[in-house]
């Protein structure tokens, strides 16, 4: 099943973790019928850890660190007042097409109306609803994710494990390992923003 690994960067995966941030703000939207699982993926190198009851010490950053249901997307659009020179301001789009209030989003998301503004750069948006928050008690390396329902053999190489894909290229050699047609059929970098990923049912 297709599900989502998104990337956030550490002060907001943090307020996440502690239940204030609860909805994520993005240019664009994934075209899954909600709800769909969503894997966070932890940016930047600043040696962010946190102690685990289970794991102990763990580093953080640069890494999966833990998964939600995006059970709702609010679809975000700038309104202006008939009449008005005051510029439009970012208003909710209901499903029929009604408008109303921000406020309530931009709260949940941790956002000012100036930095919500500032990422749009005036341009529409969408609000990600986070339920079933889950932080994973040993966060989880990108080499366990793909594009196509497979696992890496290796970390970092994009060694293709994907024996079912028909772009598989085994190898002659045992010594040479197999290979896939398709770039970046392994997730060896991080999304930008967000990309699909096949869920795996067994996560920790």
């Amino acid at each position: 099943m297709k599900a989502v690994l998104i990337s956030i960067k550490p002060k907001w995966c943090d307020l996440i973790r502690r239940g204030r941030k609860t909805v994520e703000v993005r240019k664009t939207r994934p075209t899954l019928e909600t709800p769909f699982k969503a894997y966070i993926y932890c940016t930047g190198h600043d040696g962010w850890v946190m102690k685990s009851p289970k794991a102990g010490v763990q580093k953080m950053d640069s890494r999966v660190i833990g998964e939600f249901t995006c059970d709702k997307i609010d679809r975000l659009t700038h309104v202006g007042a008939m009449g008005s020179n005051e510029p439009p301001k970012l208003h909710i789009e209901t499903s029929d097409l009604r408008h109303k209030p921000a406020n309530d989003l931009l709260q949940a998301a941790c956002l000012t109306e100036v930095e919500i503004e500032k990422y749009l750069k005036g341009g529409d948006g969408y609000g990600w609803h986070i339920s079933d928050l889950k932080i994973y008690d040993k966060p989880r390396d990108l080499d366990e994710f793909s594009r196509f329902g497979f696992f890496g053999m290796g970390r970092s190489n994009c060694v293709c494990g994907n024996w079912r894909c028909e772009n598989y290229e085994p190898s002659e050699d045992h010594m040479i390992p197999p290979t896939c047609k398709i770039d970046g059929c392994s997730i060896c970098r991080p999304p930008q923003s967000w990309c699909y990923v096949e869920e795996r049912g067994d996560s920790e």
